[in-house]
């Protein structure tokens, strides 16, 4: 990607939360199993087109050797903050070493709960616009807003219509956002104002209403909610399903183990109808979408691929996540051959591969009562269900 076209993000992480009332700085504190700053930073790597992450802290901070070795790969960590955000802005654009032309995402590490589809929608909106400096997160204001005297007396009732909450990520060019930020910073209370102080036009992309900033204690409680199982709730289920055409020709493999059968089933890989179907489990529980996505039949690449190392590597990433695999249910559905000798082995396997205990895995098989094309002896399916439950990363 050339330097033009190049985007990047600055996570801001160098202030100190002092309304919060805690022993360290608010990004810290724990929303859920895993602190503030490693949730706000995982929903920004989680923006495939961000070429370039940087978390900046103030040199002097001593949480942040907690967590570093826990940051996504990739992510970079600057100890140049100053006691300012726009000080740590600033000094932030400058120790990364961004391209000059790229275009920066600044976002507070206090907003754990924005989603990557609204800031793709910040980038395309910002990217397809030409008449624009930049554009920012806001969500419009739903309540009736009051002006007030110094005494909390109501002087009139301020119209809404046009009113926005700013919010981040906030996106600029990094060398226009270094000299809005310079100098004198009166009246500048983000980076919106600071290119406005510039003439610069900045658009207002829709957000959701719940990219919140943890500012009051409150606001934890209602961030771990928005965050849900991620950070609340310590389990997760994933069914998955597969079904493949028996051939001849072909070996038959069921759960990792080789089945003698005359027929055998069809796929790209070596279509193992039951790991399949578990491996849709886990990316189910996991929130990692489908066995397509990971391990697409158009790539040749898995043209004849192991099942059981291919359901390993999704048990690696969904660890990688913060998940780990409880038990699994699966049921396979076929006329023949007898599977009832076989699932001993099955369930060994498929333990092995999921890293659990053999009693915590459960395998069944079932006919079709000669019914449909897996009562015609055409093909075969499974089903699974996997529980997963969140463990430290």
């Amino acid at each position: 990607m050339s330097d033009k076209t190049s985007i990047v993000s600055l996570i801001c992480a160098a202030g100190v939360g002092s309304r919060m009332k805690l022993d360290r700085p608010k990004q810290y504190m724990k929303l859920g199993a895993d602190p503030m700053l490693l949730h706000t930073i995982r929903a920004m790597k989680d923006v495939e087109r961000l070429d370039d992450i940087v978390v900046v802290v103030s040199p002097t901070d001593p949480y942040i050797d907690e967590i570093a070795d826990r940051f996504p790969e990739g992510v970079r960590l600057l100890r140049c903050g100053g006691k300012e955000r726009a000080e740590s802005v600033v000094n932030g654009l400058i120790a990364a070493n961004f391209p000059r032309d790229a275009w920066v995402l600044v976002h507070d590490a206090a907003r754990p709960c924005v989603r990557p589809a609204e800031v793709g929608k910040l980038i395309d909106a910002v990217l397809s616009d030409e008449t624009v400096a930049g554009g920012i997160l806001a969500a419009p204001v739903a309540d009736t807003i009051k002006r007030v005297d110094a005494n909390r007396r109501i002087l009139e009732t301020v119209p809404r219509g046009d009113l926005w909450r700013a919010a981040t990520p906030q996106m600029f060019r990094v060398h226009e956002l270094i000299e809005a930020l310079s100098g004198n910073l009166t009246g500048v209370t983000d980076e919106a104002s600071a290119m406005e102080r510039l003439g610069k036009s900045v658009k207002i992309v829709q957000g959701r209403t719940t990219n919140i900033k943890v500012t009051e204690p409150a606001d934890a409680v209602l961030a771990s909610l928005l965050l849900g199982d991620t950070a609340v709730v310590p389990f997760r289920v994933g069914q998955g399903y597969d079904s493949h055409r028996l051939v001849e020709g072909r070996p038959l493999i069921l759960g990792g183990v080789h089945i003698p059968f005359e027929l055998g089933l069809d796929g790209h890989s070596d279509a193992d109808v039951l790991l399949h179907a578990i491996t849709d489990a886990v990316l189910g529980a996991a929130g990692l979408g489908d066995i397509g996505r990971h391990f697409p039949p158009t790539d040749m690449k898995w043209k004849g691929a192991d099942s059981g190392k291919l359901l390993a590597e999704i048990v690696r990433l969904a660890r990688e996540k913060g998940w780990q695999v409880v038990n699994c249910d699966a049921t396979i559905i076929t006329e023949r051959p007898k599977i009832g000798p076989h699932v001993p082995a099955m369930e060994a396997s498929v333990a092995k591969l999921l890293g659990v205990d053999e009693e915590l895995v459960n395998l069944k098989a079932k006919t079709n009562e000669k019914m449909d094309a897996v009562g015609r002896l055409e093909g075969m399916m499974a089903h699974a269900v996997v529980l997963m439950t969140r463990v430290e990363r």
